[in-house]
């Protein structure tokens, strides 16, 4: 295998990173950008170099969790479940509890229950179900459609699928968590490689979460990575503007560009931190 050069933040550099996410949150009444923001630093808690630090964000989900059940019309929220559930499992991992946050998953897991075929074979829907049932929630995962099967065991038609099937298709795979093969593995970071050309952070971090989760880390991985750990700047946000795209008017960069940027970067770099292998070590 690939040994890969280490990426982890330090803990200063993660500190940072965390204190420019609780700046957003504390200045934004979003219950978006509040769960974005402590998802991301539930990813940087987790880490070796912060031991600890995830005891003092579980009164925090609570608080959301307890916001979220008491809002209006919490369905018109337009938040991400996967938020709720990473947050949920980092913390349990840590040992600790956040019950408003499994009420919510409670919820969400009977909701999927209730939607028809066609909701229920989404990738995104699948990822939902599938977590939630390792989590030990009551859900289950659908199949996926026959045309999304066949794709996912068609490593060569990867190349050639639109940016909303290879989403899908990360989707499918994590759902599914059966192990990449070396080809497959390497198709997929050639991939978000390439994506990254276009700065679509978003879909090549999804890709990578597959290929460190299921699959083996390749060359093209590496410097997928690599690329992502250069966009971080020195207040700890992840990202850069493009100056040849015009913006919303009215629009804070800060929260519709760099902290969806700094969420997806830190957790990819999670999600390799975990799934690298033991025989592999941080200083290789």
């Amino acid at each position: 295998m690939l040994k890969l050069e280490p990426l982890l933040l330090s803990a200063d550099e993660a500190a940072a990173t965390s204190s420019y996410l609780r700046s957003l949150q504390e200045r934004s009444s979003s219950l978006l950008v509040a769960a974005q923001s402590l998802f991301a630093r539930c990813c940087l808690a987790a880490g070796p170099g912060s031991p600890g630090m995830l005891g003092e964000l579980g009164a925090e989900a609570d608080a959301l969790g307890q916001r979220i059940l008491h809002a209006p019309q919490p369905d018109q929220l337009g938040l991400d479940p996967v938020l709720l559930i990473e947050i949920y499992r980092l913390l349990k991992d840590g040992g600790i509890e956040p019950a408003a946050i499994g009420a919510l998953l409670e919820r969400v897991g009977a909701e999927l229950l209730t939607q028809d075929e066609r909701i229920q074979a989404m990738g995104r829907v699948r990822y939902i179900a599938s977590q939630l049932t390792c989590l030990g929630f009551s859900a289950r995962a659908a199949k996926p459609t026959k045309e999304m099967a066949l794709l996912m065991r068609s490593p060569e038609n990867w190349f050639s699928a639109t940016a909303a099937d290879l989403a899908e298709l990360a989707d499918h795979l994590v759902a599914d968590r059966r192990r990449l093969e070396r080809d497959a593995s390497q198709i997929l970071a050639l991939i978000a490689l390439a994506e990254l050309r276009n700065y679509r952070v978003d879909l090549s971090c999804s890709l990578l979460r597959a290929v460190f989760q299921l699959g083996e880390p390749s060359a093209e991985a590496a410097d997928a990575l690599s690329f992502i750990a250069l966009q971080r700047r020195r207040d700890g946000r992840y990202g850069f503007s493009n100056q040849f795209v015009e913006s919303s008017a009215g629009a804070d960069e800060h929260l519709e560009l760099f902290l969806p940027l700094t969420v997806n970067a830190v957790w990819l770099f999670h999600v390799e931190a975990t799934y690298r292998s033991p025989l592999q070590p941080l200083n290789a």
